[in-house]
């Protein structure tokens, strides 16, 4: 399939003569933007994710720019670890650790979102790979763009990569946020069944800010929520929000979901959302996002995620 893409720019300046020759080489990478209008209050913005974009392609080659952390999900009635997600860091030689806040959405509106998402499957099946070769099992899970829903080769690419790695589908999830799956939800559905078919656990993330419907989600082959953090952070005091929360774990434990709330920091939210018999929790109290190396020493035996943020 041949798609076009076009870009408009308001030539009021000498500056923006000489910035015009930038504007086809920045749009180039706003691929999921058919159409887009350049004007100089974005200039600064536009060339910061240039640069950013640029050097990411690089990180992807690199064999020391990008690794991963582990942020443990705790299962609130036995207080052990049950699985961990991997997210992506990068340090770049110039720019220093570049924040995920800032490059994944720059890289999200690319075509490089689809080789990041596979960068960090693989980096995640080879650490389980490790982990697993010295008796540590560990399920993981890995963030899914819109981008991958959208791969009518993105099952395949997963199923290979298990594959490759000697990894049973069983010790992976994929989470998925509800805009992304509604982005083009027969897309979507077709890739989520394939993989579920496949035997990998699905969730969805961010649950509640998205605009998908209840009736909806139901027929997705997902079997766990995962609450937006914006739900749970000032729970304390908070009677709505509590009766909202709680809303959402019945709801979804009715649908035969099992819920993580995400985001807890504090222990009057995590004693909040156990009360409300939410199944795991996930958040800063237990720890902050760590490396392969401390994340086995965190989950040792004989010490819980409970205990450990005690």
């Amino acid at each position: 399939m041949i798609s076009g893409h076009c870009g408009a720019k308001h030539l009021s300046s000498q500056r923006d003569h000489h910035t015009f020759s930038k504007v086809g080489q920045i749009q180039h990478f706003r691929v999921v933007t058919p159409i887009c209008v350049f004007s100089s209050e974005r200039d600064a913005e536009y060339r910061r994710s240039f640069k950013i974009l640029q050097a990411f392609a690089d990180a992807l080659v690199s064999a020391d720019q990008l690794s991963l952390v582990f942020q443990p999900r705790i299962d609130l009635r036995t207080g052990r670890c049950v699985a961990a997600e991997a997210l992506l860091r990068w340090q770049h030689p110039e720019l220093g650790a570049v924040p995920p806040g800032e490059f994944i959405p720059v890289v999200e509106r690319s075509l490089h979102v689809r080789d990041l998402t596979i960068w960090v499957l693989n980096a995640a099946l080879r650490q389980a790979r490790s982990w697993l070769d010295t008796g540590f099992a560990m399920p993981l899970s890995v963030n899914v763009s819109a981008a991958n829903l959208e791969d009518s080769v993105f099952a395949e690419q997963v199923v290979a990569a298990l594959t490759h790695h000697s990894i049973s589908p069983s010790f992976l999830e994929l989470e998925v946020t509800e805009s992304a799956i509604m982005k083009d939800a027969k897309k979507a559905l077709q890739t989520l069944q394939a993989l579920r078919e496949a035997g990998i656990a699905l969730s969805i993330d961010d649950f509640g800010t998205g605009y998908s419907s209840l009736s909806y989600l139901q027929k997705l082959p997902t079997k766990i929520v995962k609450i937006d953090q914006s739900f749970i952070r000032d729970l304390d005091g908070d009677e709505r929000g509590q009766t909202l929360v709680q809303s959402m774990i019945t709801l979804s434990h009715d649908l035969g979901y099992r819920v993580v709330a995400e985001g807890i920091e504090t222990n009057s939210a995590l004693a909040i959302v156990t009360r409300m018999e939410c199944d795991e929790a996930q958040g800063y109290l237990f720890t902050r996002p760590i490396p392969a190396s401390q994340f086995q020493t965190w989950v040792s035996p004989g010490v819980s995620g409970a205990e450990a943020a005690a």
